[in-house]
């Protein structure tokens, strides 16, 4: 049976594949009227990169080559934030951001991936793309447009020493995204907030910098985080967006056709990437127990302990940020309500 995209049955196939669909998509076809450059800072063989190789493929079929799309991975053009700013500056065409990156431009999309929002991860999917013109009117105004989402977690903390309890979180030094929100979050839980480059947070973990870091199972897998914090502490507190955006200007020149196929490019690759996440959850877990790693579970009574401690925290911080913030938590609590 022909496949029309790549999947994600496992880590090591995945990593292949993407990295022979990264070489063609890394070169552009001669002939193409339009080329764009797409950064992202997950390694080969992690779902989002795997998802950008995906957007790239769709968004030349449905151009029939006209528009090329060349993807790199790992930071190969800039760490997150810089390549966040190369995208609202037009000196680069699109970016695979997070919080680490446009965050920085619009603190109000915080507000999607604030602790404890979603019960499952599927419901971030449903909330994205039910809330996509908010979402743009938002970005619009910072000069991006947002075509398509990547998702991350439920997150958990990787930790040098194994712990299961809330009172152990205090004066724990948490790394986290160089992000307001993540700031308030680590001092919420009574952790000292260890900002710390993503590039930078295995060093972090390795030289003691830090105690531990919170990351999905996918990333905690591809970033080898485990080696040098082995216990998985499974408070499984965040499920966050990433952002596929493009620069405004950028997209705004491309011929209405090519704009639909773009949207379209990045709601199947989206969509595609929700599950291949599933899967590499459960897959890449087992990897590294195998490899060493030891997931400790926490009781249901110490992770409500988690939830009411953090239960202000959303409210608190979407008014720190202002009117559309508080906007946002409202309209992703009525989505989610539905």
């Amino acid at each position: 049976m022909k496949r029309d995209h790549l999947t994600l049955p496992n880590a090591l196939r995945a990593a292949a594949v993407a990295a022979a669909v990264g070489a063609l998509a890394a070169s552009p076809a001669q002939a193409a009227t339009y080329e764009i450059r797409l950064s992202n800072l997950y390694p080969e063989g992690h779902p989002s990169c795997i998802q950008t190789h995906n957007f790239a493929k769709f968004v030349e079929e449905g151009t029939n080559g006209d528009v090329a799309v060349g993807v790199f991975c790992n930071n190969q053009l800039g760490n997150e934030r810089e390549a966040s700013e190369g995208v609202r500056g037009g000196s680069l065409e699109m970016v695979m951001s997070g919080g680490g990156g446009l965050g920085r431009f619009m603190p109000q999309l915080y507000m999607l991936e604030a602790p404890f929002l979603y019960p499952e991860i599927d419901d971030i999917n449903v909330v994205t793309w039910e809330l996509i013109d908010d979402i743009n009117a938002i970005a619009n105004a910072k000069g991006f447009q947002i075509v398509g989402f990547g998702y991350e977690g439920p997150r958990s903390i990787n930790s040098v020493e194994s712990f299961d309890t809330l009172a152990e979180m205090e004066n724990y030094k948490l790394r986290i995204p160089e992000a307001p929100m993540y700031v308030g979050l680590a001092k919420a839980l009574g952790a000292v907030p260890t900002p710390t480059a993503f590039t930078e947070a295995y060093t972090a973990l390795q030289t003691g910098v830090a105690d531990g870091m919170e990351s999905g199972p996918a990333t905690t897998y591809n970033n080898k985080f485990y080696e040098v914090a082995p216990f998985y502490v499974q408070t499984q507190h965040i499920v966050n967006p990433c952002y596929l955006a493009i620069n405004l200007d950028y997209f705004n020149g491309l011929p209405a056709e090519y704009q639909a196929v773009l949207k379209d490019a990045g709601k199947r690759s989206t969509d595609i990437m929700l599950e291949d996440t599933k899967v590499a959850n459960v897959e890449v877990m087992k990897k590294m127990q195998e490899e060493g790693m030891t997931v400790v579970e926490i009781s249901p009574s110490e992770k409500e302990k988690f939830r009411e401690r953090l239960k202000p925290f959303a409210d608190e911080y979407a008014e720190s940020v202002g009117p559309d913030a508080v906007d946002l938590l409202k309209k992703i609590r009525a989505v989610l309500e539905k």
